[in-house]
């Protein structure tokens, strides 16, 4: 079986008010599509980075990643993975690039063997623990009602994402946690907002509220800061979310000791070959990998396949409210009443594109 053919198409879906200040006033998606001269198919998303105006990611598919794969075999993802990766390195091919073709071939390497993708990784479950995980809302009611929602139809915990003022932050904290009780799992993601000095005071508060973990709470790149609130905090601290480099950065944090919980996604770190090696890494040195939401309804599809092949990470994140975020395909990922969401049971990833939507939303196409 060889690869035949690479096409990109975009489209795009208005933002949920909600989700606005992180996503913009529209989300563009690119679907990523590899052909092989067997006449299997696989797909990907990723973010259009242009949408009506060209399509970045599309662009880039197209001229460079795309014809760097024409004529290998799709199943040799390992082969294909490092020869992208070295193009990441060499030309500065992004990783969101190489992330779609990697998703894809892993599609194409499930429907060849008629197994779900998690299968082919080496299944180690078939459900995984939900965990809500909310926009930066403006009012704390919003906030501790919401939360109350989801706790009562059954997510495993519920985190915040932030505007980053320590003082106001912890207020919202301290009503989340009035507001659910002891004991429910909350977290909180201050995306790289604070300075070290906050962060730290922030910390200790969030021990004394018991939160299950603190997410980047200073910018990407302060290794050493992370080491020093991992040495001074019992609460775990989660980072590395969206730094390049890969497995190979990642690395570092866990040497240096700047982070208690590895964190990725398929989108951000290289595609389903990535994520799993970051989490092998992990495993080895004792420590958990969090799955961070991927950017599309379908690309978190290949995330939980990743859950479903590797034991140490507690959750799957669900942006909530979900039914805005829920476009382009014909299933979605849902949560059951115990809090868990059930891996597909269909070859590759198990979902179908709903091209009716996406021909009927497109902005490029090539």
């Amino acid at each position: 079986m060889k690869i035949t053919e690479v096409k990109v198409q975009s489209f795009r879906h208005p933002s949920p008010d909600e989700w606005g200040r992180s996503f913009g006033r529209t989300l563009d998606i690119c679907v990523v599509t590899v052909s092989t001269d067997d006449g299997i198919q696989g797909h990907a998303m990723g973010r259009a980075q242009g949408g009506a105006s060209g399509s970045i990611l599309g662009q880039e598919i197209l001229s460079v990643a795309g014809p760097a794969i024409i004529g290998e075999d799709p199943l040799d993802r390992e082969r294909i993975w490092q020869k992208l990766w070295n193009m990441v390195r060499r030309t500065r091919l992004t990783v969101f690039a190489q992330s779609c073709i990697d998703v894809a071939l892993w599609d194409i390497a499930g429907k060849a063997l008629n197994l779900p993708v998690y299968k082919l990784i080496g299944g180690c479950r078939d459900k995984v623990p939900a965990y809500a995980s909310s926009a930066a809302h403006d009012r704390i009611e919003t906030f501790t009602e919401e939360a109350l929602i989801c706790k009562a139809r059954g997510f495993r915990g519920y985190k915040l994402h932030t505007h980053g003022n320590p003082e106001q932050d912890i207020k919202v904290c301290r009503a989340l946690r009035k507001a659910v009780g002891d004991g429910y799992p909350l977290m909180i993601d201050v995306s790289g907002a604070y300075d070290r000095r906050g962060a730290m005071w922030a910390g200790r508060r969030l021990e004394e509220l018991d939160f299950y973990w603190y997410e980047e709470p200073l910018p990407d790149f302060d290794i050493e800061g992370y080491a020093e609130l991992c040495r001074a905090l019992d609460i775990p601290i989660v980072a590395g979310e969206v730094v390049p480099g890969n497995v190979y950065l990642t690395a570092e944090f866990q040497a240096r000791k700047a982070t208690d919980i590895l964190r990725a996604d398929v989108y951000w770190k290289g595609g389903i070959t990535g994520v799993m090696k970051i989490a092998h890494l992990a495993e080895a040195f004792g420590m958990k990998l969090e799955i961070h939401h991927a950017a599309s309804s379908l690309m978190n599809w290949a995330n939980l396949h990743c859950l479903g092949g590797f034991q140490n990470g507690d959750f799957l994140e669900v942006l909530i409210p979900a039914e805005p975020l829920q476009f382009g395909l014909q299933q979605y990922i849902q949560v059951d009443g115990e809090g868990l969401v059930h891996l597909p049971k269909g070859p590759g990833l198990g979902v179908d594109i709903d091209w009716s939507y996406v021909n009927s939303h497109t902005t490029f196409q090539g």
